[in-house]
């Protein structure tokens, strides 16, 4: 029998409905960095109806507006500091507010072009150079981000690559902000089929290739004077586990890749999930069951756009490309395989066989409860995940000076 598809073991029980909890625990965890605050997260939640898509997305798109025109008055009030960490809250809470939009109605485009509105704000604010991306990619651009710290000097430089549904501004939140701590460059960009691609390119979903994409992107970072090119790491959360492995398999310049899990078989991973249990049903029942179960739509609109499927079967069709079983001894540069321990046997037994198969040097950490970092991609200790990358890329010695 399949095991349920899992994100956590830990729950904050703020919601009976267990993907409403844990998507809580993913707003509340990026206030590590200053992506929120309790009090704004636990005052949002107590309005939402446990369960209810449309009334999650009202409740953050409330909390976002009031907290970005919070930032607009600081502004003006010459309070440099509080608009910046205003800006970055509004920005994540928008992002809550689009997780659970449709696709088919222009609020989810307008929740998203908001976060990414003041994300931006936010970043003039900070001491950093920035700059916004656009890397050619066959006939499109694939948008991203380069950050680095002061100074001109050659640097290492982290390329980050988020999964389904995470955000570039998201995973800022994280290894972004730890990597320029820590001296390093950072760049953050999408691929098909992914957060803002979805809303730029509809029409280009995520491909199974995606060593093309990540390609691109070492191209253009590579021909910056700013970058060492021995020193490139990827970085890949959720599934950009997949990705960041079909990138290391292909992409040799990658002297270090992180996947936060690694993933050899989506179809496996994603055989517990709930919309599984809904493949057989008819295509003429779809508007009837869409309009009874608001998820329902939510799920056929978003997982079929990012795939590239109107049906459920073809969704899951679809998932089988996605596969490097087999391939993962070629993948011969350093890697960091992270899981927690409460995201269920799939992704446990995954980060398993691609650590006993990869061919270089490789090391494994397995987060748990007690540590407060056993939910997907770590969103309950951001903290503690990134000090685990930077301690091992300080032990590979990727980041010493050349």
């Amino acid at each position: 029998m399949t095991e349920e598809f899992k994100r956590a073991g830990i729950r904050l029980n703020l919601f009976e409905n267990e993907e409403f909890d844990f998507q809580m625990i993913r707003g509340l965890g990026v206030a590590c960095r200053g992506g929120a605050t309790m009090g704004e997260c636990l005052s949002t939640a107590k309005c939402i109806a446990d369960g209810d898509l449309l009334s999650w997305v009202k409740e953050w798109a409330a909390t976002a507006a009031r907290v970005e025109e919070q930032a607009g008055r600081l502004i003006k009030q010459k309070v440099r500091s509080g608009a910046r960490d205003a800006y970055l809250r509004a920005s994540m809470y928008w992002r809550a507010a689009e997780y659970y939009g449709f696709f088919s109605e222009p609020s989810r485009r307008e929740h998203w072009e908001s976060s990414v509105r003041c994300f931006r704000e936010a970043a003039k604010l900070m001491d950093y150079h920035w700059e916004v991306l656009d890397i050619p990619f066959e006939n499109i651009k694939l948008p991203g981000y380069f950050f680095s710290p002061p100074g001109n000097e050659r640097r290492p430089t982290l390329m980050i690559l988020s999964g389904f549904d995470g955000s570039m501004e998201e995973g800022f939140f994280g290894m972004g902000f730890y990597g320029l701590e820590e001296g390093y460059n950072v760049m953050m960009f999408e691929g098909p089929g992914q957060a803002a691609m979805c809303h730029l390119y509809p029409d280009r979903p995520l491909m199974p290739e995606f060593e093309k994409p990540v390609t691109a992107a070492a191209n253009h970072v590579l021909s910056r004077p700013d970058v060492d090119p021995d020193r490139l790491a990827l970085f890949g959360l959720s599934l950009g586990g997949y990705f960041a492995a079909r990138g290391a398999l292909y992409e040799k310049r990658i002297t270090a890749c992180i996947l936060d899990s690694p993933i050899v078989d989506m179809l496996d991973y994603f055989a517990g999930s709930p919309l599984r249990n809904l493949i057989d049903l008819p295509e003429a029942d779809y508007e009837a069951v869409k309009q009874s179960m608001p998820i329902f739509r939510w799920a056929i609109e978003t997982f079929g756009r990012r795939f590239g499927a109107t049906t459920i079967a073809g969704i899951f069709d679809k998932l089988k490309a996605f596969n490097i079983e087999g391939r993962e001894e070629g993948i011969t540069c350093a890697t960091l395989s992270l899981v927690g321990e409460g995201e269920g046997e799939s992704a446990l037994n995954q980060t398993e066989q691609f650590f006993e198969n990869v061919s270089g040097a490789k090391t494994k950490r397995v987060f748990t409860v007690d540590e407060g970092a056993d939910a997907h991609c770590q969103v309950g200790n951001l903290p503690l995940a990134c000090a685990v990358v930077l301690a091992w890329l300080k032990e590979i010695d990727w980041g010493s000076s050349s």
